[in-house]
């Protein structure tokens, strides 16, 4: 019986069962797909992700599930299966740069320190506008459960994951939302997205932004804290206009309703085409998986 590698570890927290939890299969280069898809849907998390050798210019590959298909790229997939490469010796501990190859390409990671202080970022891919849905406002506000804002209209917005995202006024209300998840799935496939990322900007100190990701078309009905939906809000904020009175660097909270407190660092450069998200990681399952 083969066995492989496992961790599972907590993405966008440096406290182990807080943030986003994504299960990480290392050396797995002769598990067929089927059989990805298959552990996916058995560890019933967010996403389940899969370290092979590169066959690009990259220091490995990464497949990225859900419990119902393969993604061409996940934020915290993409940090923990870092974090875990890094912590099991595939690569050096101490790198402070990596190229993972996955289904949306290459991509640059960033380490920002070592240890337990280090947080790993992401270039995603470039952010494109697929969508501008201010007709499907009355939907979506009636999705969620309450009214979100007309302008800026929401948007489809893909970074390897397509989100519909949308603006919040009241962040309380974004706070106390308990969507339909019926009406968000049938939303979500009328317009081919994977699920609706709504967000509202904090005030006071700490997090600028505060951010929700449902996804039940998926089999995930809250994300905890997802770093694709964060990136497209990032995308968001920088194609309306809205991210001059936040900045090009800030923190985003995510997961506090669901008791897991998740904090997303967002940079965004070169007229937001460029998009950087990061965090702290830490394991908390640590073994082996038996085929």
């Amino acid at each position: 019986m083969p066995t492989y590698r496992f961790k599972q570890v907590d993405v966008f927290t440096g406290r182990p069962f807080f943030g986003n939890p994504v299960a990480v299969v290392l050396d797995a280069d002769d598990i067929d797909p089927a059989q990805m898809q298959r552990i996916a849907s058995w560890t019933n998390l967010s996403e389940t992700t899969f370290v092979l050798k590169p066959t690009a210019d990259a220091d490995y590959r990464l497949r990225i599930f859900t419990p119902g298909q393969e993604l061409p790229f996940a934020g915290h997939p993409t940090v923990g299966s870092a974090h875990a490469v890094l912590e099991s010796g595939i690569l050096p501990s101490e790198s402070r740069s990596i190229r993972q190859e996955c289904l949306a390409g290459v991509l640059p990671l960033t380490m920002e320190s070592t240890g337990e202080d280090r947080r790993i970022f992401v270039r995603v891919p470039e952010a494109k506008v697929v969508g501008t849905h201010e007709a499907s406002a009355d939907a979506i506000s009636a999705a969620l459960g309450a009214p979100i804002a007309r302008r800026p209209a929401p948007m489809a917005i893909d970074v390897g994951a397509i989100w519909l995202v949308a603006l919040m006024e009241d962040v309380e209300s974004l706070r106390r939302l308990e969507p339909d998840m019926a009406a968000v799935a049938k939303l979500s496939h009328d317009l081919s997205v994977v699920g609706v990322t709504v967000f509202g900007l904090e005030s006071g100190d700490g997090a600028a932004v505060h951010v929700r990701s449902f996804a039940p078309a998926e089999g995930i009905l809250e994300d905890p804290v997802c770093g694709s939906g964060n990136a497209t809000v990032a995308a968001y904020l920088s194609k309306t206009g809205m991210l001059k009175d936040i900045g090009d660097e800030y923190v985003a909270s995510q997961g506090t309703e669901m008791g897991r407190d998740g904090k997303v660092f967002v940079r965004v450069f070169n007229d937001g085409r460029g998009i950087e998200i990061g965090g702290h990681a830490v394991t908390v399952i640590e073994g082996e998986i038996r085929l």
